[in-house]
């Protein structure tokens, strides 16, 4: 029968009728079935419907409303049209009106009853009642109710089709009908007359939707809907493969062809109930005919091989010849019969609800046409029907996206599919590609990745393709590192197994190598080689250009990413992801020896034939990988002492005592190992910075909590403490004395090494106070201090020296103190002697003028600023050390001469950062940093006017206490305009009042007055390479940094203010452009709100500032910050962001 009657439904049911303005709103709140956000469109290229393209948000899914309906060709139903709306009217007031009734959505959707408005709405649903099956009667009752056998039900349901056709056809629509939530039935008169199908299903659209429903079975929570949909298509499945098993499919075609015209009509409503409910029926249907069309391939290849076998004999039977052909021939009518089946079926249904507005209706199909292709790959498995998940691979919904590529791995895995997977592959690899690296979802890009490791196993993808998705260990998404790692891993080992061959093969290599016991590490191994491919690979993905350490590139099109904090090293990370897929990494002690291995000493000759010397020749790293190689090292030794740590300790596996005592002597042993070696690798690598900072991050393993407990030799952690001093004092590099401060600070935390270390310490600052004092002797005049020092390369490392012990211990008494010419430290007799003046002095280096000599600013800046921190750290110190003394019974009071030089030097610090901020442009970066150094100057006092002194303990400290004078403020306020403006600028923003701000001369990074309007005509996707691309990316990181500098700043400025450190006018300005300046600024602004700083996140002001989430900061919350990253989006993308915040 033909099947005609369903475009006729669907072109009814896309009238006019949908403009409602009313029900446009109702689906976003009905279902909540809003699409992720995708990088692409999902392809329109098939006759059939005209959906809209932005997801399911314009579906009509309000099958409560009377806008489903399709217009009748009866134009007096106007009337009747009214009267429905009057009673959905009604209902909605009548459901207001009930207490049961929740909050409304907060887009402000209707409150027509709709599912989720009840709190236990869901449960009801979930609940099959039995009473409600039986009451239904007929095969749902039988089904769900009686829990009945589906193939006696189907065998009963055969005998009342033989009796009376058209009542079986009936039973079958209505079974379907209450599936669809419709209590409404058919009779056999509306099944003897398939012309007024699509009429009948209009008018029980009208009944089901004047009954007002609020749910549908396919879409209830819980179990119930997969019971329901499960019950449905399995018995729909037993009785399809009944009926081709009695031949009445094919003796009495009519059956199928009025069940199609059925549910093709219904499939094609603008209901949803009733067009999901029939699309997953006529879905399962033809997945029953796949299968019946399976066997009766088979039967028909085999029938056909009986027939030529016979053929063949040496005494043919013509006449079982003859019968054997008739039966091989109409083996193949029936097969045609069910192919022709499976066509029709997938022409009338699939081809048009594969691009539903619906997602949930979109993940049926492609979860049934991969079922098919699986059933019968001689029908689908081409280029044809492949094309459907091909173009779903772009669906804007994130779920239908993961489940196409659910279903393309499941086809790769069967290796007999791949030959015809072939020509697929050739034409989406690109967009699986796209995916993997680019996709907006983390866990579709996971699966990407799965499905690309499946292709690289055939050979399927290309080498750019295998590099794209290599550099994905360096992904910012942890669950997408820990997926490609396998990835990655299989491709090292082949390129590792490359340089096997090229060496004679594993097997001639392990014979050239000497033989040695399995604990000498230093020898050569074939790992070794396995190492070299893991470095080389890790340094060909790390191509990223040079970026600050808060800084890391997001995946695709997102841009760059600011951490609150410095991003963990990458090679670090990738070593992480790597860990359980390369069990060469586990072996750490191995990796340590190849990283002993010195290459000079065993240079082999380039024309020697020697399998050795080619492997040691192999084996050489480069200065990159041998940092690489460190990171992977602190890596691997850090999980391997931590995960035996944590089996020793955990609760949760039962140890015996045995057990307990062999894993203590491997922790015991791992730790001596690792503590002995690190001494060694200081030797080796010493003099490099960057590998010495690798070394010494390396040291900070023991500090981990899970190693506390460790016993360590005291002996050998006390030879390493020296080496990291002298690791500290012959550096000048931000990065080695990071680590090394780093590595000093966590050996303080061991009680045995706590008195060690403060000696260190000391030592420690003996030797810097003597450095600094030899290129500033403290005898030096007022007037020769102002001209640029000789060594301002060696005073720069010294004042960084100073900064990284400033922050692990007390610097206030070293700082204070100075050498006599007897070589001793004695205390200062006047200011003028201690070294703290001196460093105070060098701020007004950054004052032009002030170091005419030097024709770069930048190196006199730079040590301005590090004079600034270290004079603002020993201000904090005094203060910190200040408390106590007042407030203890026994501590020694500070005298008033003693309060009066530190209040003194604090003035002498304010006075510096004024005529460094008053003689340079304010959008200058020195500028920024010199504000927030004055800010912080007088917000670090502010503990003190809460101090509750001893009783009879004089108040002379209250004169540390001071709010910014009127001058201060102004030039603090002329920097914060001046970041407002360059932050504006960058990233296309406007103003409050820019009038304000136009006089200041602000530079811009990106001076090019060009790059704005090339950026708006030329930003799309195409731009993902070569210089426009870099030009692109620098003007974002610009944009990324003004936004960070303004933030911390402004961060500065709302603690003055709620400090009482700057006055309450500086509010207002503060807040001008609050509402202008992006998300990030506006949380800041927040925090000015009464009580806000009680509730500052963890890590201090600058978390506050320069770490608040991407994500929409509630105004009133306590827990605003609870992400540790700044997302910079492009600028094509900030006229959405603009809008977004002008409607939330």
């Amino acid at each position: 029968m033909s099947s005609s009657p369903a475009p006729s439904s669907q072109a009814d049911a896309t009238n006019g009728v949908r403009a409602s303005g009313r029900v446009r709103k109702q689906p976003e709140t009905l279902y909540n079935s809003s699409p992720a956000p995708g990088s692409n469109k999902r392809k329109r290229q098939e006759n059939g419907e005209d959906v809209g393209d932005d997801g399911d948000v314009q579906m009509p899914e309000d099958y409560v409303s009377d806008e489903d309906l399709p217009e009748s060709d009866d134009e007096p139903d106007e009337e009747e049209l009214r009267e429905q709306k009057a009673k959905s009217r009604k209902a909605k007031i009548t459901n207001t009106k009930k207490p049961a009734a929740k909050k409304p959505r907060a887009n402000g959707a209707t409150t027509l009853p709709i599912r989720g408005s009840k709190k236990h709405a869901p449960k009801k649903a979930k609940q099959l009642d039995t009473l409600d099956a039986e009451e239904a009667g007929g095969l749902f009752a039988k089904v769900f109710a009686h829990n009945e056998d589906l193939q006696k039900i189907a065998t009963e349901w055969r005998l009342v089709f033989q009796d009376n056709e058209a009542e079986g056809v009936a039973q079958v629509v209505n079974f379907v009908l209450k599936a669809a939530g419709c209590n409404s039935k058919v009779s056999e008169h509306d099944v003897e007359d398939p012309d007024a199908v699509t009429s009948r299903i209009t008018d029980l659209m009208e009944e089901y939707q004047a009954s007002n429903p609020t749910d549908y079975p396919l879409m209830a929570k819980g179990k119930f809907a997969t019971t329901v949909k499960h019950g449905v298509t399995g018995f729909l499945d037993v009785l399809i493969k009944s009926i081709a098993a009695d031949n009445v499919l094919y003796t009495q075609p009519e059956l199928i062809e009025n069940l199609q015209v059925w549910f093709s009509t219904m499939s094609t409503a603008a209901n949803r109930p009733f067009r999901h409910t029939a699309t997953v029926v006529s879905l399962g249907i033809l997945t029953s005919l796949c299968g019946v069309a399976s066997d009766t391939t088979e039967k028909a290849a085999k029938d056909r091989r009986q027939a030529d076998g016979e053929r063949q004999k040496k005494n043919v039977n013509k006449e079982r010849v003859k019968a054997m052909d008739a039966k091989a021939k109409e083996a193949g009518k029936v097969q045609e019969f069910v192919e022709a089946l499976l066509k029709d079926w997938f022409d009338t249904v699939f081809v048009h609800r594969y691009r539903d507005i619906d997602a949930a209706i979109r993940r049926e199909c492609v979860e049934a046409l991969g079922d098919w292709v699986v059933t019968v790959p001689g029908v689908f498995l081409d280029g044809s029907h492949l094309r459907y998940m091909g173009w779903l691979l772009s669906d804007t919904s994130a779920p239908t996206r993961l489940e196409v590529l659910k279903q393309l791995i499941r086809l790769y895995k069967l290796r007999d599919m791949v030959g015809g997977l072939k020509n697929f592959t050739d034409r989406f690899r690109s967009r699986m590609v796209e995916i993997a690296t680019s996709d907006a979802e983390s866990n579709v890009r996971a699966l990407g990745v799965d499905l690309l490791d499946l292709l690289r196993e055939y050979g399927l993808l290309e080498p750019d393709d295998i590099d794209a998705v290599g550099r994905l260990v360096f992904d910012a998404d942890p669950k997408v590192r820990k997926t490609v790692s396998a990835f990655l891993s299989a491709t090292i080992h082949e390129t590792y197994t490359a340089k096997l061959d090229d060496l004679g093969g594993l097997q001639g290599l392990e014979e050239s190598l000497p033989e040695v016991s399995d604990d000498s590490y230093d020898a050569p191994r074939a790992a070794w080689l396995k190492f070299k491919c893991l470095a080389e690979m890790l340094c060909i993905y790390d191509n990223e250009q040079a970026l600050p350490s808060q800084i890391e590139r997001g995946h695709g099109e997102s841009g760059l990413v600011l951490h609150a904090v410095g991003a963990e090293n990458r090679f670090s990370q990738a070593a992480e992801a790597l860990y359980d897929c390369m069990k060469e990494i586990q072996d750490w002690q191995t990796l340590a020896g190849y990283l002993m291995f010195e290459a000079g000493v065993d240079a082999p000759n380039g024309a020697s034939g020697d399998t050795l010397a080619q492997f040691k020749g192999e084996a050489i790293l480069t200065e990159q990988e041998h940092i690489a190689l460190l990171a992977v090292l602190n890596s691997a030794a850090m999980r391997d002492l931590v995960d035996t740590a944590e089996k020793i300790s955990s609760t949760k596996t039962k140890l015996t005592k045995k057990q307990k005592g062999d894993l203590q002597d491997e922790l015991d042993d791992s730790a001596t190992a690792l503590a002995s070696l690190l001494p060694r690798l200081l030797k080796k690598y010493g003099d490099a910075p960057d590998a010495a900072a690798a070394v010494l991050r390396i040291a900070a393993i023991f500090a981990s909590p899970a190693l506390h407990a460790l016993q360590q030799d005291s002996v050998t952690l006390t030879g390493l403490l020296e080496d990291i001093g002298k690791q500290f004092m012959s550096h000048g590099s931000d990065n080695v004395l990071a680590a090394a401060s780093n590595a000093i600070l966590h050996a303080k935390t061991h009680g045995e090494l706590d008195e060690l270390t403060d000696e260190k310490i000391q030592s420690l600052w003996t030797d810097v106070i003597r450095n600094f004092s030899e290129i500033l002797p403290p005898t030096m005049s007022a007037k020769d201090r102002k001209h640029p020092p000789r060594g301002l390369s060696a005073l720069h490392s010294n004042l960084l020296r100073i900064l990284h012990l400033s922050q692990v211990s007390d610097c206030a008494v070293p700082l204070e103190l100075t050498d006599d010419d007897a070589g001793e430290a004695s205390a200062a007799d006047s200011a003028a002697s201690a070294t703290i003046d001196s460093i105070i002095a060098l701020i007004r280096h950054g004052v032009p003028g002030q170091s005419a000599a030097s024709a770069d600013s930048a190196p006199m800046d730079k040590i301005a600023l590090l004079a600034a921190q270290s004079a603002l750290f020993f201000f904090q110190w005094k203060v910190k050390t200040l408390s106590p003394t007042m407030t203890s019974l026994g501590a020694p009071e500070p005298t008033y001469e003693e309060l009066e030089a530190l209040a003194t030097r604090r003035d002498n610090i304010s006075d510096a950062l004024k005529d460094v901020l008053g003689s340079r442009k304010p959008g200058e970066e020195i500028c920024a940093a010199a504000a927030g150094h004055m800010l912080d100057l007088y917000a670090a006092a502010l503990s003190l006017r809460s101090l509750k002194p001893r009783p009879g303990a004089s108040d002379d400290y209250t004169v540390l206490c001071m709010e910014l004078d009127t001058t201060a403020e102004a030039l603090i306020l002329r920097v914060f305009a001046a970041a407002e403006k360059n932050y504006a600028k960058l990233s296309g923003r406007k103003l409050e009042d820019p009038a304000e701000t136009e006089s200041e001369d602000v530079d811009d990074p990106m001076s090019d007055p060009e790059s704005d309007s090339e950026d708006e005509d030329g930003n799309t996707q195409t731009q993902s390479q070569g210089p426009s691309q870099q030009k692109r990316e620098a003007k974002l990181l610009a944009t990324l940094l003004a936004e960070e500098r303004l933030c911390a700043l402004t961060g500065r400025l709302v603690i003055a203010v709620l400090g009482g450190t700057i006055s309450v006018d500086a509010r207002t300005r503060i807040e001008r452009n609050k509402a202008k300046l992006g998300r990030n600024f506006a949380a800041v602004c927040e925090y000015l709100e009464e009580g806000r700083v009680e509730g500052k996140p963890k890590g201090g002001k600058k978390t506050k500032a320069g770490g608040v989430g991407r994500a929409k900061a509630a105004p009133k919350s306590k827990k605003s910050a609870k992400s540790n990253a700044i997302v910079a989006e492009d600028e094509v993308e900030d006229e959405i962001e603009d809008g977004e915040e002008e409607g939330i």
